[in-house]
């Protein structure tokens, strides 16, 4: 029953996640009621999912495929919040989507990775996965304005006016929500890095920094790197958008350096 709630959810993402694209190329609207609905099902899907791996025994995130189980229902969650309250967003689905589907596929991947110890384990452990998840939810919703923003930008140097360039948000609108998400995403990212180094201190000998944790660092620079050159040097548009590209694809690298390896979080 486990694998069919996966791969029902998964395809139901796929279909999302075309829709979407099939939307914001050709402008069809009915597609992009239809990949709300199917988004909405992809939703359902992964709830039982999860619910039906929770009582395979565990507490929730004890182990990656868990996190990545609710990091990408927490892309998705977000991003249907944010469409209620800001209208005109939906497309941006189209780039959203997809990270939630890459991450909710390395899920499957993550099931072969074995828990932390109990030896490892402690109560700042569940908290420092929380905020990284939820800053990463953040993050994932500035990756897709990001990218939205630097093809309509692209597209208006190019002075290709219609099509694509029609369908997306206005630029404006673009770089406001990805810096508002950025601004919700650091702190949050900023206590992980903390608690990690703190957790870390207490269970690796001989080892200063993993390779997961040196990508976490790395995102934490360039996230504080485009927060502070926002505010005190004037930092708008495009170079501001591609340093949140490079921060998410840092941040996402940790996960999958969890699961590329043979087990453990930190």
């Amino acid at each position: 029953m486990l694998a069919s709630l996966f791969i029902a959810a998964a395809v139901a993402y796929a279909l999302s996640s075309a829709l979407y694209l099939v939307t914001l190329v050709r402008g069809t609207e009915g597609f992009g009621r239809h990949a709300h609905v199917a988004l909405l099902l992809a939703v359902v899907l992964h709830a039982a999912y999860l619910g039906v791996d929770y009582t395979s025994g565990g507490p929730p995130m004890s182990r990656v495929h868990q996190t990545l189980t609710f990091l990408s229902l927490g892309i998705v969650g977000a991003f249907l919040a944010a469409g209620l309250r800001r209208k005109g967003i939906a497309i941006l689905g189209a780039f959203i989507t997809p990270v939630a589907l890459f991450f909710f596929l390395g899920a499957g991947l993550g099931r072969s990775v074995e828990h932390v110890s109990d030896d490892t384990r402690s109560a700042l452990l569940p908290f420092h996965i929380a905020v990284n998840v939820l800053g990463l939810v953040a993050f994932a919703l500035a990756f897709g304005a990001a990218i939205a923003y630097v093809i309509q930008e692209r597209m208006l140097r190019q002075k290709r006016l219609s099509g694509v360039f029609e369908r997306l948000p206005p630029l404006d609108v673009l770089d406001g929500f990805s810096l508002r998400a950025v601004s919700v995403g650091f702190p949050l990212l900023t206590i992980g890095v903390v608690t990690g180094a703190f957790w870390a201190t207490r269970v690796q000998q001989g080892v200063l920094v993993t390779s997961p944790q040196a990508f976490g660092l790395a995102s934490w620079v360039l996230f504080a790197g485009v927060l502070v050159l926002r505010l005190a040097a004037g930092w708008r548009g495009r170079r501001a958008a591609i340093g949140t590209i490079v921060g998410f694809l840092c941040a996402a690298a940790v996960l999958v350096g969890y699961v590329v390896r043979d087990g453990g979080m930190t």
